[in-house]
């Protein structure tokens, strides 16, 4: 009786499923399980090195938050000073606007107060003639200064 344990033929065919079956596991189960693993751990070691210089990140976020303080405050202050440049030349544009007003007020006050005068001066002239001719009507009795006579000398001072 010759005993085989081993017969070469299924020998040859369960090493070839095997051998498939090990490259169908390899191709889609081992590979994308160690990818997977390897992300995880690169991933984890990220989070590992962050947690270990999470005082570093924050020293350069308050540093951050710093500069980007000093660069509003500076930007504040031009805009302080723009806005007072431009309030001090409304000002003054408003202080030669009102010079210019006053200036026109003054020159019509004067030109009025010349025609006021000078319509004074004229109602004077006349009751200075007439006047006059009342004078010389009760000293002489008579009228020997004409009208136009009193008014050319009245003109003439």
């Amino acid at each position: 009786m010759d005993l085989k344990f081993v017969d070469p033929s299924a020998f040859v065919v369960q090493f070839i499923l095997i051998i498939i079956i090990l490259w169908i596991l390899n191709k889609f189960l081992f590979k994308p399980y160690l990818t997977y693993l390897d992300k995880r751990e690169k991933r984890h070691k990220k989070l590992e090195k962050d947690y270990n210089h999470i005082d570093e990140l924050i020293k350069n976020a308050n540093d951050e938050k710093e500069q980007i303080l000093l660069v509003a405050k500076e930007r504040w202050n031009e805009l302080i000073a723009e806005a007072e440049n431009l309030a001090k030349q409304k000002g003054n544009d408003i202080v030669a606007d009102a010079k210019e007003e006053a200036k026109n007020v003054m020159k019509s006050s004067k030109e009025e107060i010349e025609r006021e005068r000078l319509s004074m001066l004229k109602d004077m002239k006349l009751k200075v003639v007439d006047l006059a001719l009342k004078l010389n009507n009760k000293l002489f009795d008579e009228e020997k200064a004409s009208r136009d006579y009193l008014e050319k000398s009245i003109d003439s001072i």
